[in-house]
């Protein structure tokens, strides 16, 4: 069984867009008066999905007894296609009638058993099984199957669970484990009106190279404005720009006061540690450090952040630390709680409950970094701040042990279990929702700052970043 929370993976050419989820206007998980914290809600527009149990944290759900997965400008100089091949996928093996309607039974049985919503959202689960079934049976490959799959889980509408084919596994797996590679140009990307401003940029990547720079703004792809989202068919703008190592794709760019112009780009490999998913940075002039984490998906995070948090205290103590979740879709539980473990030596942040478990959210004893102890922190936040990123800043909040800058979180904590089959693929099911100590969700809720400062503000260098400012402000003069 795993458990994870987040609401959708953003892949590193483009940020992936959130898509939120409908949920009813609660009060946000507004600060508790002076130290003491109320318990926030989820909300998504995100729901947070379940993460595998760590040794910490036994399994809490027993999944439906499926059967193991058997997993089979000017152009730049071109480059040779030195690198190695993209990362391989899973390939879609046939199934025949039997296999497919064995998957099908099962992943009914699992939903009509496990699923949080005794109502499933108000829909007729059973007259499901009646449109479906037909389709199982008359699938003749096996892209006809899984999507027919695929569509049967979004009916429920959470924008959480989902169905995965083998090749979607695969892919996540090397995602998580950091080894995904794709072909590309190395740049993260927020969407605007006016096109797509560039966030990040993968060093020694295309984009890098052609020297594109943070808060540069894509105009056009190929010729097409990037705001013509229909004209680049249905993978959108990351289809038009990624492709075969080694073709060119051609972009218009406009800088800040600049005008736009034209650049052509060879695409590379990209691997997915091209954007580290921890980084770490003093703020000049002060002996402030800024921790940016956006994920909690990948398998070594927490060595991660204790590595990025070692090599800010070598160049001298700290008198304030802000913590960066302002663009984290979340991930996987134990791992939050882990990180969680690194400033606050242990304690309850709630628990996780559903149909068929309850699952009680600990704190680890005996992890936190000496040198922070007690040093102030700010969390910045925001509304693609997700799921398990949404629970560790609930637990920051619950334990006493931050202030909160920003816009209110996105509300969206369910917790997702993974159960797989025979064929490799896997259903993710929301099973569980995220309670506070007090009983209270934060889903449809999220969590709230102390001081709100609504801004762009990826279009900002650190030192100008309005939001970071005002985490100076809170953290307060250097103690003398």
């Amino acid at each position: 069984m795993r458990l994870r929370s987040f609401l959708t993976s953003r892949l590193p050419w483009l940020l992936s867009i959130a898509v939120l989820a409908g949920c009813s206007p609660l009060a946000p998980f507004a600060p508790a008066q002076e130290a003491q914290l109320a318990t926030p809600a989820p909300t998504l527009t995100l729901i947070p999905t379940v993460v595998p149990p760590t040794a910490t944290q036994p399994p809490t759900a027993t999944p439906e007894p499926t059967a193991p997965p058997t997993a089979t400008l000017a152009p730049t100089a071109t480059p040779e296609p030195t690198a190695p091949p993209l990362t391989p996928t899973a390939t879609l093996a046939p199934l025949d009638l039997a296999a497919r309607q064995k998957i099908f039974d099962q992943l009914w049985n699992i939903v009509n058993r496990r699923y949080l919503y005794k109502d499933f959202r108000g829909v007729d689960w059973k007259a499901v099984r009646a449109q479906y079934e037909p389709n199982v049976r008359v699938a003749e490959t096996p892209e006809q199957f899984y999507r027919a799959m695929r569509e049967m889980i979004a009916l429920l509408g959470d924008e959480h669970s989902r169905f995965e084919s083998p090749q979607e596994v695969a892919e996540e797996q090397a995602r998580t484990e950091g080894t995904l590679s794709y072909g590309g140009i190395g740049i993260s990307i927020r969407d605007r009106p006016d096109g797509a401003v560039i966030t990040r940029l993968a060093p020694g990547g295309p984009a890098d190279q052609a020297g594109l720079q943070p808060r540069d703004l894509i105009v056009a792809i190929g010729g097409i404005p990037f705001t013509d989202t229909a004209a680049f068919g249905p993978d959108g703008p990351e289809g038009a720009v990624r492709g075969a190592p080694g073709t060119v794709v051609h972009l218009t760019v406009r800088s800040p006061g600049g005008v736009p112009r034209d650049i052509a780009l060879v695409r590379q490999i990209i691997p997915e540690d091209a954007f580290p998913p921890v980084t770490a940075q003093r703020l000049p002039g002060t002996q402030v450090g800024i921790l940016s984490i956006n994920t909690f998906a990948q398998t070594d995070l927490v060595q991660q952040v204790r590595d990025q948090l070692q090599s800010l205290l070598a160049a001298g103590p700290l008198t304030g630390l802000i913590i960066d979740v302002r663009d984290n879709g979340g991930g996987f539980i134990h791992l939050m709680l882990e990180t969680l473990g690194i400033f606050i030596d242990g304690g309850t942040i709630g628990s996780s409950g559903g149909r068929q478990a309850h699952d009680d959210l600990e704190i680890p004893k005996g992890q936190v970094i000496p040198q922070l102890a007690s040093v102030p922190i700010v969390v910045l936040t925001s509304t693609d701040t997700v799921s398990a990123a949404e629970m560790f800043a609930a637990g920051m909040r619950v334990r006493g042990r931050a202030r909160f800058v920003g816009t209110t979180t996105a509300g969206n904590t369910e917790n997702l279990l993974a159960h797989e089959f025979s064929d490799g693929s896997r259903l993710w099911l929301a099973e569980m929702a995220y309670q506070l100590p007090d009983g209270s969700l934060l889903e449809g809720v999220g969590v709230r700052p102390d001081r709100e400062i609504d801004a762009d503000w990826w279009r900002f260098a650190p030192a100008d970043d309005p939001q970071i400012q005002a985490a100076l402000e809170e953290l307060g003069p250097p103690s003398q």
